[in-house]
């Protein structure tokens, strides 16, 4: 549709303004800041929650993702990118205010609503605009890698940075650091409300109705789906996805709750994830390196080191070893997580993104979200159950196992459907709308 809309003086001048932006909001919207450095020990000591009942309300997490999908979808289709970026960034800050005053487990469940009607905003909009925004050449995509791996690194940076004064901030006054984190959600919405939208070949789509919405997106959903079952590629990169995602998450309360268990101040808490928010982002900057250095090995080796990893710090407490060593081989696992981390995000981006056009593009990261929430959902609530029998290292060790397990099955599939060669590929791979120019 519209060549014209395409090449015309304004949108090119809106494009180029996005880019001077999007970095900066990228890294300031990325995740939360001055939050999950100190959030666990938040709602345990000062909250009183128990373990067991932040992974119960986290469980809900990724199942209003799932609920959210396709309202999120509609939403932006209907309202653009840039305005649901900005409704997306308040939903974070009502998240941040619900914790301040947070009372009990349904009021951390009713949080989570907010915040994952953000993040799946977030998930589905901020990507597709910066690869609107990108100028139209054949590097497209390497360009697209570099402006993610940017912004990625320098999330980490700075959360590396914040998080070592965090933890000292939240032994002055626990509230400070959440209050700090409202100040950067309140200054992201400014940023997105700088950005532009970018016009595509779905602007009609924003003059439909709510009902010629949701058949419309149920349409597109069935074409993306049909897509995937016939792309053997895109099959195994959305259950790699999946997988990683979801371990991702859990990850974050496991690796707290083990610092916990052993003993590990809130001072101290700061100081290590400083640490590790700058392995991640160095690692961040290497997401291209390290894709041309072990090219179709690459997600074996983020997805083997990173299963591997939650077995070892999950026996390490489990067995009680001496501090010393408990702590050198606790620290060299979570730092194979962070490692792992910075890349994964960077480049499973990438690669759903090749062999499609831009139409097809958001009817995938839809799919893929979709499957993403029901993986994360499901192994949430079996980890919170088994919590209910086991400590937190024991369902750590289960979790490593199982994941490991299913991991090396899943890179044998696969080996022979993902990683070739562009001429290599089956044309059941490949996408493209005749009837629209590539972005």
């Amino acid at each position: 549709m519209k060549l014209s809309i395409q090449n015309d003086a304004e949108v090119l001048n809106n494009k180029a303004k996005n880019r001077k932006i999007i970095t900066m909001y990228r890294i300031l919207s990325y995740d939360l800041i001055f939050y999950y450095t100190i959030s666990y020990l938040f709602l345990v000591n000062v909250k009183g929650l128990s373990t067991a009942q932040i992974v119960f309300a986290d469980s809900f997490y990724p199942l209003f993702k799932l609920i959210f999908q396709l309202p999120c979808t509609i939403f932006i289709q209907k309202f653009g990118k840039r305005n649901s970026l900005i409704v997306s960034n308040i939903a974070v800050a009502i998240f941040v205010l619900l914790t301040i005053g947070l009372i009990d487990t349904f009021t951390m469940i009713i949080s989570n609503l907010f915040l994952a009607f953000a993040f799946v905003i977030k998930a589905m909009a901020e990507s597709t605009l910066l690869y609107d925004s990108l100028e139209d050449t054949s590097n497209k995509r390497e360009q697209f890698t570099k402006y993610e791996g940017k912004s990625a690194a320098g999330y980490f940076f700075l959360d590396a940075i914040t998080s070592l004064g965090t933890g000292f901030l939240y032994v002055i006054n626990p509230y400070i650091p959440l209050i700090i984190c409202l100040i950067v959600t309140l200054f992201t919405i400014f940023l997105s409300a700088m950005l532009h939208e970018i016009p595509t070949d779905n602007e009609d789509v924003a003059k439909q109705s709510a009902k010629e919405q949701f058949i419309k997106h149920f349409k597109d959903l069935g074409i993306a789906f049909k897509f995937i079952l016939k792309s053997r590629r895109l099959r195994a990169l959305i259950l790699y996805n999946s997988l990683m995602a979801s371990l991702m998450f859990l990850t974050n309360t496991f690796r707290r709750s083990l610092l916990d268990d052993v003993g590990v101040s809130s001072e101290y808490f700061g100081i290590i994830f400083t640490i590790f928010g700058i392995v991640a982002s160095i690692s961040a900057t290497k997401s291209y390196s390290i894709h041309k250095t072990y090219t179709n090995k690459t997600l074996t080796l983020i997805g083997l080191s990173y299963t591997l990893s939650i077995i070892v710090y999950g026996a390490v407490v489990l067995l009680k070893l001496p501090l010393f060593i408990m702590y050198y081989l606790l620290l060299l696992a979570f730092a194979v997580n962070y490692i792992m981390k910075g890349p994964f995000y960077t480049l499973i981006k990438q690669y759903l993104n090749s062999f499609c056009d831009s139409n097809m593009r958001l009817k995938i990261y839809s799919a893929n979200l979709f499957i993403e929430y029901i993986s994360s959902t499901v192994l949430s609530l079996i980890c919170s159950w088994i919590m209910g029998y086991y400590s937190n290292a024991m369902t750590t060790l289960i979790l490593g196992l199982v994941s490991t397990t299913a991991m090396i099955i899943l890179l044998i599939y696969m080996s022979s459907r993902v990683g070739l060669k562009p001429e290599e590929y089956p044309k059941e791979d490949i996408y493209y709308d005749e009837k629209q120019v590539e972005n």
